[in-house]
């Protein structure tokens, strides 16, 4: 419940996949794009849900579908998909999302502690919040980043970008 409670009086950055509400701790954004403005460039052999990098104000970072991470299946890109940027263990990482609908003060009085699937390990699932008929789900968006990709191989992508980059222009 310690981790729940950094939810209470607090805002979250609401998003959508699929028909889904979720919910990340406003302390975790960096910042909302437009996909339109993105331009993301694929690497191999990475998970599917792992689309490549890209730069934003002039930092490489590793974009993650975050609909393929969660339910398998591959976004599909609309006028309202946005890619969330977080800050995941000391790193920001672009997230994409279906869309990113507004940031919300939850009553704590609306936040409850979920107990789901105790045989897998759904550590980043913090809770749900029911308030105005709207169920969200809370993440600890950190967590969920380390169970469906690997964080090293993120940073690894990164940095073996960067140095191509430097390399094309030497």
């Amino acid at each position: 419940m310690k981790e729940l409670s950094k939810f209470q009086d607090s805002k979250a950055l609401i998003f959508k996949i699929s028909q889904e509400e979720y919910g990340v701790h406003i302390n975790q954004l960096v910042s909302i794009e437009r996909m339109q403005t993105v331009t993301i460039t694929p690497y191999p052999n990475r998970a599917p849900h792992v689309l490549g990098v890209t730069s934003i104000r002039n930092v490489v970072i590793p974009v993650v579908d975050m609909r393929a991470a969660l339910t398998g299946e591959s976004l599909k890109q609309t006028d309202v998909t946005r890619m969330i940027i977080v800050r995941a263990d000391h790193k920001d990482i672009g997230i994409v999302v279906d869309a990113a609908t507004d940031v919300l003060a939850l009553p704590p009085e609306s936040i409850e502690q979920t107990n789901l699937l105790e045989t897998k390990d759904v550590s980043y699932l913090l809770g749900v919040s029911k308030f105005d008929h709207r169920l969200v789900i809370l993440l600890d968006i950190e967590k969920l980043l380390e169970n469906t990709t690997n964080l090293d191989e993120l940073r690894d992508m990164v940095q073996s970008y960067v140095n191509n980059q430097e390399l094309a222009e030497f």
